[in-house]
């Protein structure tokens, strides 16, 4: 497009006339005039009040729509996507809401998929976004070739779009942006092969999984619990061996991530082979991984699975960080009853020389509510014990239930019948 005699409208922008600048973009006769405005409106950043807008946001919208040059209407996309994002997504979403074969008449084609080859890489981004919402895969053909797109916006919306069809002949597409110079395209390619979730899925992710690239790895690592199955966890336990800090914490928070996401009626199965994947390998620091996830302020899904998590590794390992002991007194005090449970569980299977000290200590303790001192007292008395009995006996003869994880938990209230006073866990709990 002709630049033309567009001087004035820099000045405006400078001026922050926005409201001029709308005018040019409705009315004026030439298109390079329109086209600037839009332009000019989508890089202007001032402090306009809500009224201002949504009159700007909504004349974009318009123009995009309506304008007779396809240039103006890509500028008035592109300023969308720079300024307010809402108004785009409302555009995306009335495409998305037709037919990949009836898309609306100011689109001006025969089909959706028919903007995926357009001049306008704004046109390929909408399609983009919009094809993957309808989830038509008759779109995958020209899905896969928008993932190899010159715009950075473009690859990034089809690499979604692939994954949210789940269409496996994406696979090869998706694995070719692994190593996208963009981050946003490598973790949407990740994240589509992860939604896929099939083997050759897992396949393809693996050399992203052992990048020489610290950022590749994390990416891929972060991504695998999306599968919704064991497939990738031979990739995880190697990834809790990976000589980048980074690396090693991302694949242990994907595990709590594996447990959380798996069904209640699998659960006990999942734990007891990820368990047993992850303490063939020995990963070195596991244990001071789940410490520094459970320092910040994670749901109690989280919580839950990294308290038994790191349950096992008390268990299975002769050492282990001091702060194990710590934050299983205090998971004591979980206001997530289950997560409490899995704590006491350890605790009182615990040979640590240390423990009784510091359980008396957190007993001294003036701000520990009366169900974590109960709980304190209970696991106190049992490693007091001379000859402590069976974990059998105990379960049996004591209030508490021992648990290995949410559906065993379940289980066995629901033997001890409705007399109980503890209220019972539902095995998706663990899940939320």
């Amino acid at each position: 497009m002709r630049e033309g005699d567009t001087a004035f409208l820099y000045e405006l922008a400078r001026d922050s006339e926005e409201l001029k600048l709308l005018e040019y973009l409705a009315d004026a006769e030439k298109p390079i005039i329109r086209y600037r405005a839009a332009e000019l409106l989508g890089g202007l950043r001032t402090g306009t009040n809500s009224q201002s807008e949504e009159r700007i946001g909504t004349a974009l919208l318009r123009t995009a729509k309506n304008d007779e040059s396809d240039d103006v209407r890509a500028a008035a996309i592109d300023a969308m996507y720079l300024r307010d994002e809402g108004y785009l997504e409302r555009l995306i979403e009335e495409v998305a809401a037709s037919e990949v074969n009836d898309p609306p008449k100011w689109m001006d084609v025969d089909r959706v998929t028919d903007w995926l080859a357009a001049d306008q890489s704004e046109f390929r981004m909408v399609a983009a976004a919009a094809v993957g919402r309808i989830g038509d895969d008759t779109a995958v053909p020209a899905l896969v070739d928008a993932v190899a797109d010159a715009d950075v916006r473009v690859r990034t919306k089809a690499a979604e779009a692939c994954g949210k069809i789940g269409d496996p002949r994406a696979i090869d597409a998706l694995a070719s942006r692994l190593d996208d110079p963009q981050n946003q395209v490598r973790r949407a390619a990740a994240a589509a092969l992860a939604s896929i979730g099939t083997r050759r899925a897992v396949e393809a992710l693996a050399p992203a999984a052992r990048s020489e690239t610290e950022s590749v790895r994390v990416i891929a690592v972060g991504e695998l619990d999306r599968f919704g199955s064991l497939e990738p966890l031979p990739l995880l336990v190697e990834a809790l061996e990976d000589g980048s800090e980074l690396v090693r914490r991302t694949a242990t928070r994907t595990i709590l991530e594996l447990l959380a996401n798996a069904p209640a009626e699998r659960s006990h199965d999942v734990r007891h082979e990820v368990a047993e994947g992850i303490f063939d390998a020995s990963p070195p620091d596991l244990a001071a991984q789940l410490l520094t996830i459970l320092q910040g302020n994670q749901p109690a899904y989280i919580r839950r699975n990294a308290t038994w998590l790191l349950g096992r590794v008390a268990e299975n390992e002769r050492e282990y960080p001091d702060g194990v002991v710590d934050y299983l007194i205090r998971a004591l005090d979980d206001e997530d009853e289950l997560t409490a449970k899995f704590a006491l569980s350890t605790l009182v299977e615990l040979e640590d020389p240390s423990l009784l000290e510091r359980l008396r200590e957190f007993l001294e303790r003036d701000d520990v509510s009366e169900a974590a001192t109960s709980r304190a007292e209970f696991v106190r008395k049992k490693r007091a014990e001379a000859n402590r009995p069976s974990r059998e006996a105990v379960t049996n003869s004591v209030e508490y239930t021992y648990v290995s994880d949410p559906s065993d938990y379940t289980a066995k209230k629901r033997e001890r019948g409705s007399g109980s006073s503890t209220d019972a866990v539902d095995d998706s709990d663990s899940n939320e």
